[in-house]
């Protein structure tokens, strides 16, 4: 068949790899290092090449440039275990066939050898973005991570809209910011706005700008959000809480790519790269008439769906030792262990806030612990749930109280006042508790309860809450 090279510095991959490719009726190559690794491309001519990214005596990439040089067809796949935007952008640069995360799936690498043994070599492979403070932040080794990693990767380098989707907390801005740090526009203006933090009259004059006298409180000219971008790139968060009205100017402006500051008739050339995202359901919003279809088929050009802390449960080791480190810089402790117990709890607790949830619970850890190790004591979470049976345990919970509360009247509101005392007191503790898992933030507490900015901001003024 045909001669594969396989180059780790780790023997049990070479033996798991040289097992599986002698099966599959091929000729394994074994190399330890990049060095080895160019030396056998050039002399013994393989087909086909898995060649992990960090090795001593040779690294990874330098070697994947040597063998372009050697045989520029040659599809080279990159492994490591420490996948990372940056690293899978690097290795597309470079020519890499693909990118495959470790521990090794062995189903992966048969669908990745019949793919390079028949197809002609790509670039693909997966890319670290960092947050505002320039904290490297979009981190994983899990699968799903790995995917997402290269299918941002196909996007850095073209101009198409694209649309992020997925709940609140995973970590959508930091993956619109990986792309523009990795693409062309990097030097340029990355410039984000949350639709859902901007009160509905103001919008408009942050989005687009105005003139002096636009409007009562136009003192002066005004650059907008979409003027500042320049020609870098504009992220819209939340893009589904935009005005309908605004909704209608954004596709004219995606269309015709200029827009008019307010209280002007000027044109102005929109020549950033658009990213949006939201946590919503758009065909649902569609569905619903709070959301125009021909500006989500405008949006939706490229799609990417970030997963959940749940879905990327392999990650949370990693994503713990990453929030450890930072919160040690901001707070100022050396707490520089975790207790296994911890990671066992962490697996256990559902995360309804996802990354950001956890960025939180490891800040409050970190705060709360008096040693130099994170304990399970440290850890500020609910007490763990059974699920199994969970929705039924509800439901036998809330009959429960149902039946002590309509048989005690006058301890409730009195009769008459049961089921609006019920549902006051229901609707406060889920605020409360919404609040508390999103620091503090009404914007996304409202989100996570799928209730309006103006209802919370009510029932927290009410007395008594």
């Amino acid at each position: 068949m045909a001669k594969i090279l396989v180059a780790d510095d780790e023997y049990g991959i070479c033996e798991a790899f040289s097992v599986l490719l002698t099966a599959e009726g091929h000729t394994p190559l074994l190399a330890s290092n990049g060095k080895e690794a160019v030396r056998m491309v050039r002399d013994e001519k393989p087909a086909l090449v898995f060649m992990d990214a960090r090795m001593p005596g040779g690294d990874g990439l330098d070697a994947l440039m040597e063998i372009h040089a050697l045989s520029p067809g040659l599809p080279v796949i990159i492994m490591t275990a420490f996948g990372t935007l940056e690293t899978a952008r690097k290795a597309m640069d470079l020519g890499a066939f693909d990118y495959l995360g470790k521990p090794v799936d062995l189903a992966k690498v048969r669908e990745l050898l019949a793919q390079g043994l028949h197809k002609p070599a790509s670039a693909s492979a997966t890319v670290t973005a960092h947050d505002e403070t320039g904290k490297p932040a979009l981190l994983g080794q899990s699968a799903a991570m790995q995917t997402l990693f290269k299918q941002m990767a196909l996007l850095t380098d073209n101009e198409l809209s694209i649309l992020i989707t997925g709940e609140s907390g995973v970590g959508k801005e930091l993956v619109a910011r990986g792309i523009h740090e990795l693409g062309p526009r990097a030097d340029d203006a990355f410039v984000a706005v949350n639709c859902a933090a901007i009160p509905e009259t103001l919008i408009e004059a942050e989005l687009f700008g105005h003139e002096a006298g636009a409007f009562t409180d136009a003192k002066s000219r005004r650059i907008g959000r979409f003027e500042a971008a320049g020609v870098g790139t504009l992220f819209l968060d939340e893009i589904s809480e935009l005005p309908f009205h605004l909704q209608s100017k954004l596709l004219r402006v995606l269309q015709e790519r200029t827009f008019e500051r307010l209280g002007s008739v000027k044109p102005i050339d929109f020549t950033a790269r658009l990213i949006a995202a939201s946590n919503r359901d758009l065909e649902a919003e569609i569905a619903a008439g709070r959301f125009r279809e021909d500006l989500y088929h405008r949006l939706n050009l490229a799609t990417l769906l970030v997963p959940t802390l749940r879905d990327r449960e392999d990650d949370i080791e990693l994503l713990v030792t990453h929030f450890l480190r930072v919160a040690n810089e901001d707070i100022g402790k050396e707490v520089t262990g975790v207790e296994p117990a911890v990671f066992t709890r962490l697996r256990e607790h559902p995360w309804p806030g996802n990354v950001r949830e956890l960025e939180h619970c490891i800040k409050r850890s970190v705060l709360a612990t008096r040693g130099t190790t994170l304990t399970v004591h440290d850890l500020d979470l609910p007490p763990p749930v059974d699920n199994a049976g969970s929705d039924t345990s509800l439901r036998k919970l809330l009959a429960q109280q149902a039946a002590k509360i309509v048989r005690n009247p006058g301890d409730y509101g009195g009769e008459g006042g049961v089921y609006s005392h019920l549902i006051d007191a229901a609707g406060h503790e889920l605020i409360q508790a919404a609040l508390e898992l999103t620091g503090g933030n009404q914007v996304a507490a409202a989100k996570l309860l799928g209730i309006n900015r103006t209802t919370l901001r009510k029932r927290l003024s009410e007395p008594g809450a």
